[in-house]
């Protein structure tokens, strides 16, 4: 989870519990970046990720030599699946990838030059598509019909072909950026060979 801090943390720290003997905590703080607070104060906000295991004098040296299996199994803790390799983590990842990317174009509709704004989900997508492709159909049969699309929130109204048409466009041209996004954030995500690389790769859709 994002957790946000005064001073930089360092990557992996384990310790012993103070309310559990013989039990220790082991905290990731990945990806750490600096940011301004209120009045011009710097801090940080990292990726946290925190485990419990078994104390013991050589607690540093095992949380050393198992650092990606511990931080494999606090991931899957803070998911709440438990993740049994890096396989697991990356496919999870790429699913967090586009589950992000369809919120994104759920929550931010095509401001369109009428001043109202038009849906952008793949579902919506593949309606605009749909229709248009009958309409061309029906303007080669011969056939008259009234091409239909509606804005956000609001009744269907009768389209110019022309016009539909570039509302497509204009859509596509809106999306595919994001769509690259994701696209390349699955291919980091799949030449990542640890956990922690896994975890360094970062998508943003705005």
């Amino acid at each position: 989870m994002k957790v946000h801090g005064d001073n930089k943390p360092e990557k992996i720290s384990a310790n012993s519990l103070p309310n559990k003997l013989g039990r220790a905590w082991v905290r990731f703080c990945l990806n750490p970046q600096e940011e301004t607070l209120e009045n011009d104060r710097t801090g940080w906000v990292y990726d946290e990720y925190v485990i419990e295991v078994a104390d013991g004098t050589d607690l540093q040296e095992r949380v050393t030599a198992q650092a990606d299996a511990l931080l494999l199994q606090a991931v899957g803790e803070e998911y709440g699946t438990p993740l049994t390799s890096v396989d697991d983590l990356r496919e999870r990842r790429i699913a967090d990838s586009k589950t992000d990317l369809a919120a994104w174009l759920a929550e931010n509709p095509l401001a369109w030059t009428d001043g109202k704004q038009y849906a952008v989900t793949s579902e919506k997508q593949a309606q605009l598509t749909s229709a248009l492709a009958v309409q061309q159909v029906a303007e080669s049969a011969g056939v008259e019909r009234e091409l239909r699309w509606n804005s956000t929130g609001d009744e269907c109204t009768v389209w110019q072909y022309a016009d539909l048409c570039a509302l497509a466009l204009a859509i596509a041209a809106y999306v595919e950026p994001r769509v690259s996004i994701q696209q390349a954030a699955e291919v980091d995500l799949r030449n990542a060979a640890t956990a922690e690389e896994v975890l360094s790769v970062a998508w943003n859709y705005a």
